[in-house]
């Protein structure tokens, strides 16, 4: 047997440890990037997703939805559809408006497809009969790709006081500029109030006496309201250029404008007044029932919204002492970085948490210098992976502070095999670098390949398609780099470090020298929280300047006389503190004074609690119950693989996991796609028929608003003498621009007047008092219910990427009016089954749109030299009004629009009897003919808007689930209702929204665990050279769903389909960890007996010969496997159980806030929880399964091998 293969060093390690200052430096170097690159990341709740979906708006006024489809829609959708790549196409078609949505596959990167798009539609838009607007250019559709992360604002600055709307509108446009100067926002949106424009109101009767067009006022305006160059001239060899200055300089200006100059001059002032007003209501804002101007703000994609928003607060801080009055109002609802700010904070507790409590388990083991070694692998490795993720562009979100808790646990695997390994070798009496060389050669491909096991568990996560795809990319990312620097950390670093600390008994501090450095931490701790208590940092810059002073002087006086380097030590160290508290105390606030402060008073506590304490506890472990658990682990091992008691515990397992299936599958446990996270925020989307008023809109939104409030009276209560409701931080409205859902919504830029929306942004979880903000909602569902001839939904906030309605039955057809009437038909159907759970069922589309239709006696109207054209003009003219020119002041610029005032306008009368005025183009004489002489008129209504799924024409009947109802039992009951249902021929249904993304994630995640096995099986067949031992080891995953079947059953838990399967992969890659590394040392055993007999690699030992390896391997990597299990289980539990502690207000505030729950624990709690209850199962098996099977398989190649 060749010595190499029994006694191992690994290059790399070992040139680490020949070169301990060049990795010190590299530590350092690490260290100090680390915690930059964490600094600067920009921080968010959720991963940024841009989707490969492409936006075509385009803007058609005054045109109905069947024909805005017909003339814009269709076009563009024949054309784009048969671009390579494109998915999916979707459209809505709405009064004015058409909106195409293109979804391309995902190796097509959004600016390639925008390309794509934009080419098509220039071919579309060349076409002769494309659609032109009033003023003579094409429709211009725009294509756009957008991020949902700038579609929300980051938060709502509201304005109210004693000032006109004007006013109101004028301090916000100051703060509008000032806010849009910031590189991290996109933009700001003023809501409530309106943009202004120059009305000519053409009184229709004055203008039918005097004899004038609407045209002709429309032409004189055009002809006057103008700036013209007329060329250059030269004179006197200066050239100078020719303006001819027509521009009015006041909107009342324009009333001097001669319209007709015949049988005498006719003004503008003559047939029309002239306003310069607010244009016609578009949008109202409100926050608690007072009327407000409101900014919205959106940040740009990859921006940092914390810092954003602490930009924006100190432009509002100037602006309110330099420019805004006093008695204004000011307030920030809906403040996303706050909440941002929280759930970041508390995923990094939770790893401060997981951090102490897998150092306390290491002591345990190791004794407390070991586990310093091994802890240090838990800063380094995220540090070295945060100037990774920087580098890739990558934010500090959720995601990746998940995958940095998840991989807490799994990170120190590798430093505890090495420093354990390097422990045992020294134990045995090995030299401490003779033993750090071979103890990390011995493990180091066995790491490498566990490492690579569980990054192949995660590798097909890279290519999930989809949003979600990329939503949850940050994980795999995170957890791959997380995983890779703890390997070279574990190899590179904590190989060095046992070669230089590494003891085997850890010695008592004598009892001088630990008064002596906990006094002078006590004292260190005491100047800081002093410091921090009186609000300044002079004492410590004092203090810092005298040790400063001596410091010098003892180093001078040292240098100087070469007997004295004591005392030049002595004088560095003093200059050394010096300059620590001067930095200190220049640079630290009173939080970080107090904070630190009362840090090293602890400190200097727990050294006395750790040698009189956690010393001899630990000692008490290492060298008496732990040998006894070693030894009783052998004893029961022995007992396991021996004789028949190994095909018992072989077969009895395996018909464990059959157990688990069949329990599973009665039980049935409730299956989720996504986590039903806590509200954040109620919203209650409001939805009258499309052309209702805005100001009905208005009133309907107000009075639901105040039925909202009323609900959340209960929760009112006073803090620090002021009004304070514990439960909503805020409550706003707004009806028109900005009330819309942007989740269903997208890129839409139609108006909605017929649409409202009441926020309420809930506090953070912590401030709740255990009230569910989920029962709020609920509440609020009931007060709102109940209004017919409106559709009120209400809704929370959306955690994760969009995925559609719960509920959401897709009807597809040709024929628009008959789907309409099979989907009303379905919805009276379903609402008849009387299925529990469905909040209200409503259609997509409705018809209740009221419309006029003219129909034009086509005969009657050619006999007198009239087109149906001009009828569509003068009525679109006289209602909609024409946009003529701009007037323009000191600041902006405003329309000037020409229509019939109000009077007319409203007026269906005056409206059908105006005349149409031409000149004929046989007598060449003026004609006047009255529109209702060649017109017929029918009201009737249409279709609100009209929808289309690849070219198919459909309506989704949808609604969103009640509280604690489950979604896809919902579904279940009712597929067979809708079965039954006589689809006439060319329709069809389909359910779609969540229930569709369900199913292609949940088959998405079927097919990457079974590859994550293929890839796992590779890795571990290229480890060992062999086949049996990967198949050995592989089934320790297989098995391991038996923990998490009968956990999920027995603790009643929801089968999340996403984060439950992203649990099982993960499993995957964490089991085969520990048993590669005990299959591997047992190898290692083996082959040394072989070598002891002098045996060849193909030779086969005696059974009493492997019984004994199996066993002792067993025995010595009892405590590497409980150690790698129990802290990676413990790194999960803050999450699992929902702990959340502040260390920071802790140690500057002296409180805790201690509390369970939050959105953190909701999100994570399942994923967590899946992989506790496998990988607690799975440590069984590793200890005892596997061990079983490799004995049974040895066993079997000896009988095979008797036989030849």
């Amino acid at each position: 047997m060749d010595e190499k293969k029994t006694k191992k060093n690994f290059a790399i390690a070992s040139w680490a440890i020949d070169n301990r200052m060049t990795v010190f430096v590299i530590m350092a170097i690490l260290l100090i990037g680390g915690v930059m690159a964490y600094s600067a990341m920009p921080r968010e709740s959720f991963p940024e997703v841009i989707e490969s979906k492409i936006y075509v708006s385009s803007i058609y006024p005054g045109n109905s939805a069947e024909d805005v489809e017909k003339l814009i829609t269709k076009e563009i959708e024949d054309e784009v559809k048969n671009i390579s790549g494109v998915s999916k196409i979707t459209s809505t078609s709405y009064q004015d408006y058409s909106m195409i949505i293109v979804e391309f596959e995902d190796d097509i990167t959004p600016d390639e497809a925008k390309v794509k798009v934009q080419d098509k539609v220039d071919v579309v838009k060349a076409k002769n009969d494309w659609p032109t607007l009033d003023r003579g250019g094409k429709v211009d559709p725009s294509v756009f790709d957008l991020n949902f992360a700038e579609m929300v604002p980051i938060m709502n600055i509201n304005l109210t006081g004693d000032y006109t709307a004007d006013q109101l509108k004028t301090y916000g446009e100051y703060l509008e500029a000032k806010i849009e100067d910031l590189s991290e926002i996109k933009e700001v949106n003023i809501r409530g109030v309106q943009e202004k424009e120059v009305e000519v109101a053409v009184n229709i009767l004055k203008m039918t006496a005097a004899d004038v067009t609407i045209g002709q006022i429309v032409g004189a305006i055009q002809n006057e309201n103008v700036t013209i160059s007329g060329g250059d001239i030269i004179i006197n060899d200066v050239k100078r250029n020719i303006r001819v200055i027509g521009e009015i300089d006041k909107p009342n200006d324009l009333k001097n404008i001669i319209v007709k100059n015949e049988n005498g001059a006719i003004y503008l002032r003559d047939v029309a007044d002239i306003f310069f007003r607010e244009k016609d209501k578009t949008t109202y804002a409100r926050e608690y029932t007072k009327p407000v101007v409101m900014l919205d703000v959106n940040k740009k994609s990859g921006k940092n919204m914390i810092e954003a928003s602490d930009k924006i607060l100190e432009i509002i801080d100037e602006a309110q002492k330099e420019k805004l009055p006093d008695n204004l109002s000011l307030t920030i609802t809906n403040d996303q970085s706050s909440k941002t700010q929280a759930q970041v904070s508390e995923l990094e507790n939770s790893i401060i948490f997981g951090v102490l409590l897998v150092i306390s388990v290491l002591m345990f083991f190791l004794g407390f210098r070991n586990a310093i070694f091994v802890g240090i692998a838990i800063p380094m490795s995220m540090l070295m992976s945060f100037i990774l993720l920087s580098a890739f562009g990558y934010t500090l979100n959720t995601m990746v502070l998940f995958a940095s808790v998840m991989g807490l646990g799994m990170l120190v695997d590798n430093g505890i095999v090495v420093v354990e390994n390097v422990y045992r070798l020294m134990d045995q009496g090995m030299s401490r670098l003779q033993a750090a060389k071979q103890g990390v050669g011995e493990i180091a491909w066995p790491i490498i390949a566990s490492t690579a096991t569980t990054l192949a568990a995660f590798a097909p996560l890279g290519f999930w398609p989809g949003v979600m795809g990329k939503f949850m990319i940050y994980f795999p990312v995170t957890l791959a780099t997380v995983l890779g620097s703890s390997l070279f950390v574990a190899l590179i670093f904590n190989s060095m470090l046992t070669s230089v600390f590494m003891k085997t008994e850890e010695n008592e501090m004598p009892r001088a020298a630990l008064l002596k450095i906990s006094g002078a931490m006590a004292l260190f701790g005491i100047i800081l929280f002093v410091s921090g208590i009186l609000e300044t940092g002079e004492i410590a810059m004092g203090i810092g300047a005298i040790l400063s002073l001596l410091g010098i002087l003892f180093s001078f006086l040292g240098w100087i006389d070469r007997s004295k380097t004591a005392r030049l030590k002595k004088g560095l160290r003093y200059l050394g503190f010096g300059l620590l508290f001067v930095i200190l105390g220049g640079m630290g606030s009173a939080s970080t004074f107090t904070g630190f402060g009362t840090l090293f008073i602890l400190l200097s506590v727990l050294l006395w609690a750790h040698k009189y304490f956690l010393l001899p506890l630990s000692n008490k472990f290492q060298y008496q119950w732990l040998p006894k658990l070693e030894a009783s682990y052998a004893r029961f091992l022995g007992k396991a693989i021996k004789g028949t008691m190994a095909y018992v515990f072989f077969f009895g397992t395996f018909s464990l996991l059959f157990i688990s299936f069949l329990v599973f599958g009665i039980a049935q446990p409730k299956v989720e796609f996504f986590p039903d996270n806590q509200p954040n925020q109620a919203i209650v989307y409001i939805e009258y028929p499309e052309g209702t008023d805005i100001e009905k809109t208005r009133r309907i939104t107000e009075e639901l608003e105040e039925k909202v409030i009323d609900v959340l009276k209960e929760y009112d209560g006073e803090q620090d003498g002021e009004p304070y409701n514990y439960m909503a931080e805020s409550i706003i409205s707004q009806v028109g621009e900005g009330a819309g859902n942007p989740q269903t919504d997208g890129g839409s830029q139609a108006e909605t007047p017929h649409k409202g929306k009441v926020t309420v942004s809930f506090r953070e979880f912590k401030y709740r008092k255990g009230t569910a903000s989920s029962d709020v909602l609920t509440d609020i569902r009931k007060a709102v219910a109940g209004y017919p001839g409106v559709s009120v939904i209400v809704d929370k906030d959306q955690q994760g990427p969009p995925a559609g309605p719960p509920i959401n039955l897709e009807v597809r057809g040709d024929d628009y009016t008959e789907l309409m009437q099979i989907a009303m038909e379905l919805r009276e159907v379903m609402n008849e089954s009387g299925i529990p759970g469905i909040e209200e069922l409503k259609l997509d589309v409705n018809m209740n749109k009221p419309e006029m239709e003219v129909y034009v006696d086509r005969e009657k109207a050619g006999r007198l030299g009239i087109s149906t054209k001009m009828v569509g003009q003068y009525l679109r003219y006289s209602i909609y009004g024409i946009e003529t020119s701009n007037y323009k002041d000191d600041k902006d610029d405003y329309k000037i629009n020409v229509r019939f005032d109000t009077l007319a306008r409203f007026n269906e009368d005056l409206l059908f009897n105006q005349f149409i005025s031409f000149k004929d183009q046989n007598s060449g004489k003026q004609k006047k003919i009255p529109i209702s002489s060649v017109v017929s008129r029918r009201n009737t209504a249409t279709f609100s808007s009209i929808k289309r799924k690849n070219s198919k024409r459909v309506i989704a009947v949808y609604s969103n689930v009640l509280e604690g109802y489950n979604a896809n039992e919902i579904v279940q009951k009712l597929e067979p209702i809708v079965e039954k249902y006589d689809f006439p021929e060319g329709t069809g249904f389909v359910f779609s929204g969540e229930q569709e993304e369900q199913a292609k994630n949940m088959a998405f995640l079927s097919k990457a665990l079974l590859v994550a096995i293929a890839l796992i099986m590779l890795v571990i067949v290229a480890q060992f050279n062999s086949v049996s031992k990967p198949f050995i080891i592989l089934s320790a995953v297989i098995l391991s769903f038996i923990g998490v079947l009968f956990g999920l059953v027995f603790s009643g838990s929801s089968f999340v389909v996403i984060m439950t399967m992203l649990g099982i992969i993960s499993l995957a890659g964490i089991v085969v960890n520990n048993a590669i590394v005990l299959i591997d040392y047992t190898q290692l055993l083996i082959d040394r007996r072989k070598a002891e007999l002098g045996l060849g690699v193909e030779d086969l030992l005696t059974r009493e010969d492997y019984f004994d390896a199996i066993v002792a391997g067993g025995k010595s990597r009892l405590r590497p496997v409980l150690l790698t299990a129990i802290t990676t289980v413990l790194g999960l539990i803050p999450l699992a159980v929902g702990f959340n502690i502040d260390f920071f207000s802790l140690f500057t505030e002296f409180d805790a806030k201690i509390y369970f729950g939050g959105d953190n624990s909701i999100f994570w709690k399942p994923m967590s929880w899946t992989i506790i209850y496998g990988l607690s199962f799975a440590t069984f098996l590793t200890l005892v399964i596997i061990p079983v099977m490799f004995y049974l398989l040895n066993r079997a190649k000896i009988r095979f091998a008797e036989k030849n």
